[in-house]
């Protein structure tokens, strides 16, 4: 049967790619909602400077991170194959584009998915200038330290009985022996 040049077995296809986008979309709404708590709980970690759960944290977030490559991988790879069920043109498929070329209902979910997902992503993005900043902050506190140390340890010059200073002593002492 044809219906303007598109076979029904096309639409179907269609059809059972958009469903299998729209899941793969969802599943990725889910894994960013996971980050984004992630990235939350990140920024209190710093704050709170507790490096085991900051490395448990960074472990959580490295995985979420392999499941979301995947899953754009995968995203991507639907998107591509509906554009060409659609004989739509375009180097990158769209959801917005493909949105206005399935059937309303699809489209909707495709528009929401889409702007819920733009969300998520804003404030991971947000939350990890948060913690890129604050852990910008404690490096600097940190090399301060590390360079006050540093000075501290430093030979000194040391004043002699008659006021003229004469050689240096081991760093650390504040007082020569011979005094």
């Amino acid at each position: 049967m044809n219906l303007r040049g598109i076979e029904v077995g096309d639409v179907l296809n269609t059809q059972e790619l958009v469903g299998g986008l729209i899941n793969t979309l969802e599943e990725q709404v889910k894994v960013y909602r996971a980050l984004l708590e992630v990235v939350r709980k990140e920024k209190d970690i710093l704050v709170s400077a507790n490096l085991d759960d900051l490395n448990e944290n960074n472990r959580s977030k490295e995985a979420m991170l392999i499941k979301i490559r995947a899953l754009e991988s995968q995203r991507i790879t639907s998107a591509s194959q509906i554009y060409q069920s659609l004989a739509l043109q375009g180097e990158s498929p769209r959801l917005l584009e493909i949105a206005r070329h399935v059937r309303a209902e699809d489209g909707d979910k495709l528009r929401s998915v889409h702007s819920v997902m733009e969300l998520l992503l804003r404030r991971v993005q947000e939350y990890n200038r948060q913690n890129e900043s604050l852990v910008q902050s404690a490096l600097t506190n940190i090399t301060g330290a590390m360079n006050e140390i540093k000075a501290s340890l430093q030979d000194k010059p040391v004043y002699q009985k008659q006021g003229e200073v004469e050689g240096v002593t081991s760093a650390g002492q504040l007082v020569s022996r011979e005094a």
